[in-house]
């Protein structure tokens, strides 16, 4: 066994740089354009390089086929004009645990063996790379030990998970997490059409919406912005907002020309998100495996907040506390947004909490929505509110600068968001006419000052109710 391991690392630092250079072109051989996330966890790359940090170890959660392979793709190729391909080692967990049944740790030592020196005499940095490190359940433990024996180790690996990744108590205080998720707007769109964003215009939008002082001045700011959203708006289609909402969300889904193809592969990444990654954070019977696709169904195809009591009748798992545990799961694997309601501890206990998907494109695909228009527009309220969600998550809540929560009451506004346990902002979304009437009875039932409703109509203030009108067209674009 060790000689096998020994042969595939060895494999792997000779076929790591052309293998790897497939994930960074597209079929015509021109490179993608570099995410946002890329920008930042080379900083963290650089600092190191240059002696200016002591933060040598990233985590990339996220999503399975969101990008993070790419992403790790373009740094390591950055890092091969600059080091010997000896002192760069790309693996993947879930080849070494189910094709060689082995596991970081045996790497991890084979690599030790290829180098010829012991990881504490290292005089010259290495830069390890682990793709899908949940699939190892010693893999906090094995890096953990890895970078207290040097100094001269950047450890970079991604995962499926962002809760099982940060509750790992061997990377506890050693990590910098740094959460990858689905493209935004401008993100798609720089991928899809080679346009890319306004610099410094997200920043600003986002400013004028969260951080002004009143909705008097949200409106007055984002008015300024004006002239900068028209002309990015000018560069882009008509169409791109509903491609966007069906497919656009997940990166792996522009390889395709048919929408079909794009939610057979959703699917089947679902499939194997259930029977494998699901798996690696909790151990379900088969009976409640088989029956998790259904779940997902009834989610995507609720046009309101489901009841989890109800749900074990109707979806074949047999008690609420295992319904509640496969959400718990779904929600760590990436699957699903948990919205609670608002409110203190004591009101939320008979009040469900809304369940909203981290890719739009998810919900269309378990729906099976291809080339049906009407029914599109059936659905694009939920689907606005997912990418809502998804925004709220990257910006606020992944970060832990923000929570997020809905009022259950009938008639009520799709969210309230709290930016640094302040201010609250009571926001309603979707495509069409909106009116304010559901921001507003949110916003007098909890006495909120601040109320936002994003569609697709013009930049208005509502000075009496405190509310302001932002276009979809503003809020895609942060």
């Amino acid at each position: 066994m060790k000689e096998q391991i020994l042969n595939y690392v060895q494999n792997q630092i000779a076929q790591a740089p052309p293998r790897l250079r497939g994930h960074v072109t597209d079929p015509a051989g021109k490179a993608y354009p570099q995410r946002h996330i890329y920008r930042k966890l080379e900083k963290h790359l650089e600092d190191f390089i240059a002696g200016q940090t002591e933060q040598r170890w990233l985590v990339v959660p996220g999503l399975r086929g969101i990008g993070k392979t790419t992403v790790f793709s373009q740094l390591f190729l950055n890092l091969m004009s600059k080091y010997d391909v000896l002192r760069i080692l790309y693996v993947s967990l879930d080849e070494v645990t189910g094709l060689l049944n082995s596991n970081l740790m045996e790497v991890l030592e084979a690599y030790e063996t290829i180098l010829g020196q012991s990881f504490e005499r290292l005089e010259k940095p290495i830069f390890i790379f682990v793709d899908e490190v949940q699939y190892d359940p010693k893999w906090g433990l094995a890096l953990k030990s890895l970078y207290d024996r040097s100094k001269k180790v950047f450890i970079c690996c991604t995962g499926s998970s962002a809760v099982s990744l940060q509750t790992n108590p061997d990377i506890y205080r050693r990590v910098v997490m740094t959460k990858l998720y689905p493209l935004s707007f401008p993100e798609y769109q720089m991928l899809r059409h080679g346009i890319y964003p306004i610099k410094g215009l997200k920043y600003k939008l986002k400013q004028a919406i969260y951080f002004s002082k009143d909705p008097q001045e949200i409106y007055k700011n984002l008015k300024s912005l004006e002239k900068e959203v028209r002309q990015y708006w000018s560069r882009v289609g008509k169409l791109e907002i509903q491609q966007y909402l069906m497919t656009g969300t997940l990166p792996f889904a522009l390889q395709f020309s048919n929408v079909n193809q794009v939610y057979e592969s959703i699917n089947g990444l679902l499939d194997k998100i259930i029977l494998k990654d699901i798996e690696s954070l909790k151990s379900f019977d088969s009976q409640t495996i088989q029956s998790i696709k259904r779940l997902l169904f009834l989610l995507a195809d609720a046009n309101d907040v489901l009841s989890v009591s109800k749900l074990p009748n109707i979806v074949g798992i047999d008690s609420m506390i295992t319904i509640q545990s496969v959400l718990s799961v779904l929600e760590q694997a990436e699957l699903l947004i948990r919205v609670p309601p608002y409110g203190s501890q004591k009101s939320k206990l008979n009040k469900p909490s809304k369940y909203l998907f981290m890719s739009p494109a998810i919900r269309m695909a378990l729906l099976g929505i291809v080339g049906k228009e009407a029914t599109f527009h059936t659905r694009v309220g939920r689907l606005m509110e997912d990418a809502a969600a998804l925004h709220f998550n990257r910006e606020f809540i992944g970060s832990g600068t923000g929570t997020l929560s809905y009022d259950a009451a009938q008639g009520s506004a799709d969210f309230v968001l709290q930016i640094a346990n302040q201010k609250e902002i009571v926001i309603e979304i979707g495509i069409g006419k909106k009116d304010t009437t559901q921001v507003k009875s949110t916003m007098e039932k909890i006495k909120c000052k601040n109320g936002i409703v994003i569609s697709d109509g013009k930049l208005a203030h509502f000075d009496k109710d405190n509310i302001v009108c932002v276009p979809l067209q503003y809020f895609l674009l942060m």
